[in-house]
């Protein structure tokens, strides 16, 4: 299990563009109830446990997660974490729009309230963070944060002026590219204001191409379990083998395919007995003469036909 896990690192942008003050991030709600949820599910029951031993350290913001021992889906995504599958989590913050502001060219969100964190699967824009602003109660969506940050890029950071006129040339190139007349001088101000639109397109552009990946991602993993699944279903591999099945189609989807598709499907043993006239099970004597194995078989998979046979109650 690993020792802890960084909530925030305020050298490290997110999938929006933006970074976080560690020291801004106010934990005084959170610390009365550290609540581990999963996948930011806000109900009882994706409560997974609570995080310990919070930190603020080196600019990160750290705890320690400690899994509710009673709840059977909180153990596994305890064994998911100890066996190294899962290893990322993610923040649900409360914030003022004021309180995100331009640093050094860079959207930084100074001031925040912590309100719970999350165990993830992949950090991507849907859930590398959640974000509720002011006193909504419902998140923020993607194209709202969007906006924001780029309004903020949009915006120049100073009102510094010279104090004398300043102009800039060019290189053709680099004038045609930010649509400006190639043969003429450019005021500071009027470049300025390029430079900021082309990278506020960039910027879009990025997020929309992460948008994109993300989705194929899910996709993937969607195709993979359902494949995953029916081999279970079928007989072809077994339901304990069932993530070490997923981790080799995330590794090469085709090759899992074509690994499941070689692999014959498992007849089920008591539907050959019940097919097989000699071996049709009636009564107790009918089982007595199975071999253990086809009873073990029939006592799996039909349990209702054998409690029939030794309680004829039922």
């Amino acid at each position: 299990m690993p020792d802890r896990f960084i909530f925030n690192d305020e050298r490290q942008e997110n999938s929006y563009g933006f970074s976080i003050r560690t020291e801004g991030i106010d934990l005084s709600r959170f610390e009365k109830n550290p609540v581990m949820l999963n996948d930011h599910w806000n109900s009882t029951a994706h409560v997974l446990g609570k995080w310990t031993d919070i930190q603020k350290k080196a600019g990160k913001l750290s705890g320690v997660p400690e899994f509710d021992p009673d709840d059977e889906e909180a153990q596994k995504i305890a064994g998911k974490v100890k066996r190294g599958y899962l290893k990322t989590c993610s923040m649900g913050i409360r914030f003022k729009r004021e309180d995100m502001q331009l640093i050094g060219g860079k959207p930084v969100l100074l001031n925040c309230e912590l309100m719970e964190v999350s165990i993830v699967a992949i950090p991507s824009n849907a859930n590398s963070i959640r974000l509720f602003v002011d006193d909504s109660e419902e998140p923020m969506t993607d194209e709202q944060i969007q906006a924001l940050t780029l309004s903020l890029q949009s915006t120049p950071e100073t009102n510094f002026k010279p104090d004398n006129e300043m102009k800039v040339t060019l290189t053709q190139a680099a004038m045609l590219a930010l649509g400006l007349d190639a043969t003429a001088e450019t005021e500071v101000a009027e470049l300025s204001q390029k430079v900021i639109d082309l990278n506020a397109k960039l910027k879009a552009k990025e997020l929309q191409l992460n948008q994109f990946i993300q989705k194929q991602e899910e996709e993937k993993l969607a195709r993979i379990n359902l494949m995953v699944d029916n081999a279970v279903k079928v007989g072809k591999i077994s339901a304990d083998k069932k993530e070490e099945w997923v981790n080799l189609g995330i590794a090469n989807e085709q090759l899992l395919k074509e690994t499941l598709d070689n692999i014959p499907t498992k007849a089920s043993l008591s539907a050959t007995i019940s097919n097989t006239g000699e071996k049709e099970v009636k009564s107790i004597d009918d089982f007595q003469k199975l071999s253990l194995e086809e009873q073990l078989a029939f006592k799996a998979e039909q349990p209702e036909a054998y409690k029939k046979l030794f309680d004829p109650k039922k």
